[in-house]
């Protein structure tokens, strides 16, 4: 069953992995949650027509899916106490 996880761009509208809505579906593989390419950069962790970095990866180059952005302190407290 496909899962939503929170996306690093923050629901930036040039981010081609949510779109601009801030989650994308990813349904975990036989390995588990395995890194993947971030297609809004192809890769390369920078937009060519911008010096900024990438809003989806920030300059990796790939996305990881186990390790989402938190979001805010009773996410932080939750995982503290109960594990991720």
């Amino acid at each position: 069953m496909p899962r939503m996880i929170r996306c690093w761009c923050e629901g930036s509208p040039e981010c081609k992995l949510c779109g601009g809505r801030g989650r994308y579906s990813y349904q975990a593989g036989p390995m588990g949650y395995m890194p993947f390419p971030c297609p809004t950069c192809d890769g390369s962790g920078k937009l060519t027509d911008e010096p900024a970095p990438c809003p989806t990866c920030k300059r990796a180059g790939n996305v990881d899916p186990a390790n989402p952005p938190v979001a805010g302190m009773w996410d932080i407290l939750s995982k503290i106490l109960f594990g991720a």
